[in-house]
């Protein structure tokens, strides 16, 4: 099977760049213990989804003020680079994709709900930055994931709507992300780095890889 190439490439971050969502889970479980919200790893990740705000809300209670929940996510991923950091590296086949769609003149653009310093870190890090002609993160949007916000935000950055389900492709790891990448009207790649094939089908995937040398090999 070989699939007809998009006409715009999206790409969430977390757990589909780079493999990091361990780390994430690490960071938060000594944060929450910090903060006196101690929590199973299966509470955490039942609510890890949408922004910092909504995360702080969902750890530690609806009456967390933005401030207090914008000084706690900060601190936390400042804890999450320190514990990645040694780590770091892409996805398998990332950068020979993200080489064949340039090669192509695909436009690609990067919409994650993690912060700014963040995007920074991971494609400096990686050395990709120049790939993407937009970056979009949590500071660009109101509404996290399943909300298509993010992913809209991109497309609007690239002067890219409307889109055929067909003509986009968004890559993406998480329920949340899959729901939103359905919801921005794209193709959603599920990438199987912290959810199951099964999972991740359920919310709108249509293809399921564990990473994009599976990709490379669908539209060679």
């Amino acid at each position: 099977m070989s699939l007809k190439h998009p006409k715009v490439a999206l790409f969430d971050m977390d757990g589909t760049l780079i493999n990091n969502y361990p780390y994430h889970l690490k960071a938060w479980q000594i944060i929450c213990e910090k903060y006196g919200a101690p929590r199973s790893l299966d509470e955490i990740i039942k609510d890890l989804h949408g922004t910092n705000f909504e995360v702080c809300q969902n750890f530690f209670g609806k009456d967390i003020t933005f401030e207090e929940s914008t000084r706690i996510g900060n601190e936390k991923e400042a804890l999450y680079r320190k514990i990645y950091s040694p780590h770091i590296k892409p996805v398998e086949g990332l950068i020979p994709l993200l080489e064949f769609f340039k090669e192509r003149k695909i436009p690609m653009a990067v919409g994650t709900m993690g912060n700014r310093e963040n995007a920074d870190f991971t494609l400096d890090h990686l050395g990709i930055r120049d790939f993407f002609k937009a970056i979009c993160t949590a500071e660009d949007v109101e509404k996290g994931k399943p909300d298509p916000a993010i992913f809209l935000k991109c497309l609007s950055s690239l002067n890219s709507i409307p889109l055929k389900v067909e003509e986009l492709w968004v890559f993406e790891d998480t329920s949340s992300g899959i729901a939103a990448a359905v919801n921005a009207g794209g193709t959603a790649f599920g990438i199987l780095t912290s959810k199951s094939e099964e999972d991740l089908s359920a919310c709108g995937a249509t293809y399921c890889v564990k990473n994009y040398e599976e990709i490379l090999k669908l539209i060679s």
